[in-house]
């Protein structure tokens, strides 16, 4: 298990914070909302770390994109913990990524359109990530820094926020592309998308106090 910390096993209200994993996935298993809940808070920040990493894109324009998928992550975790094969992850964080990857995975195919059933970006993203052999020490950095960015992001105003819809294209640097699928000119997008650049720089800046460098724009594919 990832937390070899804690000692005996707790059960109900008296489960410490420093309970190992395995302690916690007996509990779940037994059915306590308790051990389930200190489970939560000790991986939904990797579960959606992960979900963000696999739909960069949709996590930004879709608000309950992320929150949702946590969610089902979670249920099918526990479903997976309860149906009785008695079978437990050798590495509960990678288990977790695992179930959190093939969530992304299905619900793209479901917003998918009917000419394209999978979406080979998300699931090539996806594959990218393997948090299970990360520096731990790096991913709560990343974990961190993907929330701050979520953050920053909504608190821009929704026209800004509409522009998340082509960030693939944009990051691509496909402006022609994106500037037709958003309805604009190239020129305005190039524009406005500038000004999110900036107001972005600014508020993990003045979130992190961290100088962050600017971002050079490039040019035409």
């Amino acid at each position: 298990m990832d937390n070899e910390s804690g000692g005996d096993c707790e059960s109900g209200r008296n489960i410490s914070d420093g309970v190992s994993d395995e302690c916690l996935l007996d509990a779940v298993i037994s059915g306590d909302d308790v051990a389930l809940r200190r489970l939560i808070d000790r991986y939904d920040r990797l579960v959606r770390y992960t979900i963000f990493r696999a739909s960069r894109k949709q996590s930004v324009s879709d608000p309950h994109w992320l929150d949702s998928l946590a969610s089902t992550t979670w249920s099918g975790f526990v479903q997976s913990m309860r149906r009785g094969s008695g079978d437990r992850p050798a590495a509960l964080r990678a288990y977790l990524v695992r179930i959190a990857r093939n969530q992304v995975a299905s619900a793209a195919r479901r917003i998918a359109p009917l000419d394209q059933p999978s979406s080979p970006a998300l699931e090539s993203a996806a594959a990218t990530l393997d948090d299970s052999s990360s520096d731990p020490q790096q991913v709560v950095q990343n974990l961190e820094l993907v929330e701050i960015v979520r953050d920053c992001l909504l608190e821009l105003d929704e026209d800004d926020r509409s522009l998340a819809s082509q960030l693939g294209a944009i990051t691509e640097r496909r402006w022609r592309d994106a500037a037709m699928a958003l309805e604009m000119s190239e020129s305005t997008l190039r524009s406005r998308w500038k000004r999110v650049l900036e107001r972005l720089r600014a508020c993990v800046e003045r979130k992190t106090g961290v100088p962050v460098a600017p971002t050079e724009d490039g040019h035409d594919h």
